[in-house]
């Protein structure tokens, strides 16, 4: 059940989230916070120690939220070849849109403040590794098929995981004329082929 204290912490860090994409997360105060939730500096400071344990607590947030989103998708999959597929698909499009938000941020942001942040954002992106795994073996494991063990399964899902990334990097940050959504079904029809042999 959701009480009070988890709607209003959820609304600070909905407001710090746009306010991060507008100025960056270094220019957003407690002032400003404060101002765009509608409540007092103090109020903030109940529920979080500063500014930076804001932008952490959104960070953490980011990979929870993604994977969420790829369980919904994956869940309304039919097949192991279409459930293989919505992950795929999900996670370059979720990536692709949060890449542009902290590309966005970055823009507002000196060197100092990118590297000072870049421990969260490692953070974040090994929260989000984590869980993607945990898709994709929860996928894998529920399709009885031809993996021998969890380190084999490991590795499938590694490979999966690898294979995405490299798709939308290539596709969308280095301009490769390939479409997504066909490199993907290719993808998840060799994995499918694979596991069925």
């Amino acid at each position: 059940m959701i009480g009070h204290d988890d709607i209003i912490h959820e609304e600070i860090l909905q407001a710090a989230l746009r306010l991060y994409r507008k100025y960056g997360p270094t220019k957003v105060t407690m002032d400003n916070l404060a101002k765009a939730t509608g409540r007092s500096r103090s109020a903030l400071y109940y529920y979080f120690k500063n500014r930076d344990e804001i932008f952490q607590a959104v960070l953490e947030r980011i990979p929870v939220d993604i994977a969420a989103e790829i369980r919904v998708a994956v869940a309304d999959a039919a097949n192991l070849n279409d459930k293989i597929y919505a992950f795929c698909l999900i996670k370059i499009n979720t990536s692709y849109s949060w890449k542009m938000v902290f590309s966005a941020m970055e823009q507002v942001m000196s060197a100092d403040e990118i590297s000072r942040h870049g421990k969260f954002i490692d953070a974040m992106h090994k929260k989000l590794m984590y869980l993607e795994r945990g898709i994709l073996t929860e996928i894998l494991s529920a399709n009885g098929h031809r993996i021998s063990g969890s380190a084999e399964q490991d590795m499938l899902a590694f490979i999966i995981s690898s294979g995405v990334r490299g798709i939308r990097r290539e596709i969308y940050e280095h301009n490769d004329p390939h479409d997504a959504k066909a490199a993907v079904q290719l993808l998840s029809d060799m994995v499918t082929k694979f596991l069925q042999l």
